[in-house]
């Protein structure tokens, strides 16, 4: 007899579930009790790695995670569920939401724990190969995208001192469904909206405003609650105002910050060229490798090509990103002419709250809350943004766009 949900739930350390799975539990555990879950059979692995050329990198792994996965009966019951939960689409998106993943008692490191969401979304390969193939894409690019997940084992790994696992889960739903691609050094996502915290106008003569929207600004013109700059005095609200003839509201300077002057553009001379919600395609920065300008160049072109060939209904306005990366503070410290200086300069920036906490996962592998003297200074960077943080200040996560 197989344990009640809530019983299986409470022995993995899940706090919560979807409540839809209390209506599918009892046929998949029935499931279970019968055939077991192909998905801690090692062989599964070596099946859709040979039929879709993916798993390329850490086919082993998943195999040793798999066999560690069925030696635990509560885990394997786990994963059955969950892969039946990723393989129905209408549900996948508000399930993911509802989720808490098990995780050991004393949360250290455990392959099995580690990695079953890794195995999980393997359990998505045939799927994925149909959504793909629906939408015409051509082989190259379909396998591209089947080993996008792959990666995130890398990404964990940087995060957690160099331990296997997973935890991007809902994230790569995004290349399952082919709404994720990577070119060459860089990703795009289909899925990305303008930001609501501006407009976009050009004139006649090509000239651009940035107009801010919806937030209250520090007296700085950062947003008000981004780090270091959570006082009120001297704040503003910063609201926009469309009138029959004009456009008025606070500019956004080069750097992203608002200004406090306010401007009325004329409609019978400037256009807005992108407004809140408009469709974009996100830009992501993967992890590991350069961004040299010619790789930078290489896939933004290639990016336009899939996008003209493969998505022609996609009709974007504009590139939108939003990273450490953007901070122009950067640039201070490594120069405007170094590939990360360069990568910056694309980006006409946005005003973007900001807890100033990226830059430790993404440049240190470490948490916010670390000690700032052991960070390490390996680099030039590394070196710099560290007295950064010692000296009171701090690296924002920027928002920025190109057309």
């Amino acid at each position: 007899m197989y344990p009640e949900l809530k019983e299986l739930m409470s022995a993995l350390n899940c706090e919560k579930w979807p409540q839809r799975w209390e209506s599918i539990y009892d046929s998949v555990m029935t499931d279970f009790d019968q055939n077991g879950c192909r998905y801690t059979d090692p062989a599964y692995y070596d099946e859709i790695g040979e039929k879709y050329s993916i798993l390329i990198k850490y086919r082993d792994l998943y195999k040793e995670a798999a066999a560690a996965v069925g030696r635990n009966e509560y885990l394997s019951r786990f994963l059955a569920l969950l892969c039946v939960s990723l393989n129905d689409p209408e549900n996948t998106k508000a399930d993911m939401k509802e989720i808490s993943y098990p995780k050991t008692a004393d949360g250290s490191h455990d392959l099995a724990y580690d990695m079953l969401t890794a195995l999980a979304v393997c359990s998505q390969a045939d799927l994925s190969y149909k959504i793909l193939k629906a939408k015409k894409l051509s082989d190259e690019l379909i396998v591209s995208i089947m080993r996008l997940p792959e990666n995130g084992i890398d990404e964990y790994k940087m995060r957690n001192d160099g331990n296997p696992g997973y935890h991007l889960i809902a994230w790569f739903q995004l290349a399952i469904n082919g709404q994720l691609i990577r070119v060459n050094r860089l990703e795009m996502d289909l899925i990305a909206k303008f930001s609501r915290r501006a407009r976009v106008f050009k004139n006649k003569v090509g000239e651009m405003v940035v107009l801010a929207c919806d937030i209250v600004a520090h007296a700085s013109g950062h947003v008000l609650g981004t780090k270091h700059y959570e006082d009120e005095e001297g704040s503003f609200d910063v609201n926009y105002i469309e009138t029959d003839d004009a456009y008025e509201g606070y500019p956004v300077d080069e750097r992203g910050l608002v200004m406090k002057e306010r401007v009325t553009l004329k409609k019978s001379e400037w256009e807005m060229i992108l407004a809140p919600g408009d469709t974009t395609v996100g830009i992501h920065i993967p992890y590991g490798g350069g961004l040299t300008e010619e790789l930078v160049d290489l896939s933004i072109s290639n990016m336009r090509k899939i996008l003209a060939e493969y998505f022609p209904e996609h009709k974007y306005k504009a590139f939108c990103c939003h990273s450490w990366l953007l901070d122009p503070q950067l640039a201070d410290f490594v120069g405007k002419d170094s590939n990360m200086g360069k990568f910056e300069a694309r980006y006409r920036k946005l005003p973007s709250p900001s807890d100033g906490n990226a830059v430790f996962g993404f440049l240190y592998h470490t948490k916010p809350d670390v000690d700032l003297n052991t960070l390490p200074e390996n680099t030039r960077l590394e070196r710099a943004v560290k007295q950064h943080y010692i000296d009171g200040k701090a690296i924002y996560e920027v928002a920025g766009f190109f057309f």
